[in-house]
């Protein structure tokens, strides 16, 4: 039975809040990302420039990253690894990777990619399932895509995506609604390894 014919009680049952307060290893995550994984470099820039900032002697990025050349997804994991320890020291590392993600939207929208998918959205509906998109252009392998949509409900499926889903994706959907100009909040489904729904309601 798909969400959309269950009432919103039971939609909701299926979904939990993200675990913040659960213990997060990140060499473990970082080992767990496929080797072949890729993600663009528009994503690692502002991480590169965020680090140049707090730590000049962080010698981990590279001196440049192209917007559209493709990088392996472990070096953007560390990255992330690292821009929480040193942007955000005092913060467990599950925050600071969801503060981190909820910046991603700003990133994506300010770059030329981002201008073109995101220029003729209108609305909730369609900043999400831009954003949505996104990940296909942006994240390989990875996908997501709107699973399902109800009133001010939305249940976006990400798939292939290996690295913080409950913590780091929550917060770029958390930033995409604020983008959207709603309030609202961010629960998750796992489907293992890679794999998620995230209920996004407003």
């Amino acid at each position: 039975m798909s969400p959309t014919s269950l009432p919103a009680a039971a939609l909701e049952a299926e979904f939990v809040e993200p675990p913040w307060g659960a213990a997060l290893d990140p060499e473990l995550e970082l080992r767990l990302v496929p080797e072949n994984a890729k993600i663009s470099g528009m994503f690692l820039t502002p991480l590169m420039l965020e680090l140049k900032r707090v730590a000049p002697d962080c010698a981990s990025a590279q001196k440049r990253y192209v917007a559209f050349n493709f990088y392996p997804l472990r070096e953007h994991v560390q990255l992330l690894i690292e821009t929480c320890g040193r942007a955000y020291p005092e913060r467990p590392l599950r925050g600071a990777l969801r503060s981190l993600g909820r910046g991603g939207p700003a990133a994506f929208t300010a770059s030329t990619l981002g201008k073109v998918v995101l220029g003729s959205t209108q609305g909730v509906y369609d900043r999400i399932a831009a954003i949505a998109k996104a990940y296909e252009l942006n994240v390989k392998p990875g996908r997501a895509w709107i699973l399902e949509s109800q009133g001010n409900r939305i249940v976006v499926r990400l798939e292939n995506i290996h690295y913080f889903l409950d913590s780091h994706h929550v917060g770029v959907f958390e930033g995409t609604l604020k983008q959207s100009g709603v309030t609202g909040r961010v629960l998750i489904a796992d489907r293992g390894r890679g794999s998620a729904d995230l209920l996004l309601q407003w």
